[in-house]
């Protein structure tokens, strides 16, 4: 069955599809946030049919290695509304996700979330306070966002923007793996998650697990320097994908026209 799988999509698809996954997961262990915003613009001009399933498949492992590593810094009194507010964004995102995959427009919505998710991360929003009401809110729209189109940080990133590195990394890595496992449940039910995209994903765990060990040897290097290189790949990848995207709208409008 594997070797059916791989004839059909190509080695050369699931290598550069490791890539993706190795700095994407890289990057999440590292500052706790980062998986979406990498792997889902990239997988998405690699093979669109990977949005939003295979995504929060392999978001669970991207984020459950590194919560077990970081587990007893962990800030429960923040972390327990925001969780509440994930799962419950995943399930008021079930319906939207059938629609957006089904739709065709899935490249359009990824490309918009992710350059205002950039927008975001460049021009410094002032300090949120750090109340249960902020963070449930903040969770909500993390699992509505997370679940449509695999891209939830942004507003985990917003309201941990000037918190302590080590909090931030413990409690999105934790929030990212329930909100990721409350995700790929509801994408089953809604009859989006498929066994391609399972398979797809276990196909890719090697990668993820390589990085999610390596990681721990890059904590050194701060923000500063990695930070503006992840930006970089993510702007790039998010105009290309809108660009596509408006592409094959394009040609579905003069297709009917002829």
């Amino acid at each position: 069955m594997v070797e059916s799988f791989l004839s059909d999509i190509g080695i050369s698809q699931i290598l550069i599809a490791f890539c993706i996954v190795y700095v994407a997961s890289t990057a999440q262990s590292v500052f706790g946030m980062g998986w979406g915003m990498i792997a889902a613009p990239l997988l998405a001009l690699l093979n669109p049919s990977l949005i939003p399933s295979t995504i929060v498949f392999l978001g669970f492992f991207a984020s459950l290695l590194p919560s077990i590593r970081y587990f007893k810094d962990i800030h429960w009194y923040t972390y327990k509304p925001a969780i509440i507010g994930r799962v419950l964004g995943s399930i008021l995102a079930g319906g939207i996700a059938a629609y957006v995959v089904s739709s065709g427009k899935i490249e359009i919505t990824i490309g918009i979330v992710l350059l205002i998710s950039i927008f975001i991360s460049v021009f410094t929003i002032k300090s949120i306070k750090q109340s249960p009401r902020n963070h449930f809110i903040a969770g909500t729209t993390s699992g509505i966002l997370g679940t449509v189109v695999g891209v939830g940080g942004t507003p985990m990133g917003i309201i941990y923007q000037n918190e302590n590195p080590i909090i931030v990394r413990a409690n999105n890595n934790a929030f990212f793996a329930v909100g990721s496992f409350a995700s790929f449940i509801v994408l089953v039910i809604a009859d989006v998650m498929t066994v391609y995209n399972v398979i797809y994903g276990f196909l890719l765990l090697p990668s993820l697990f390589v990085a999610s060990y390596a990681s721990k040897y890059l904590l050194k290097y701060s923000n500063k320097i990695l930070k503006p290189y992840i930006l970089t790949i993510c702007s790039i990848s998010s105009i290309l994908l809108i660009i596509r995207g408006l592409g094959l709208i394009w040609q579905a409008i003069c297709s009917t026209q002829l």
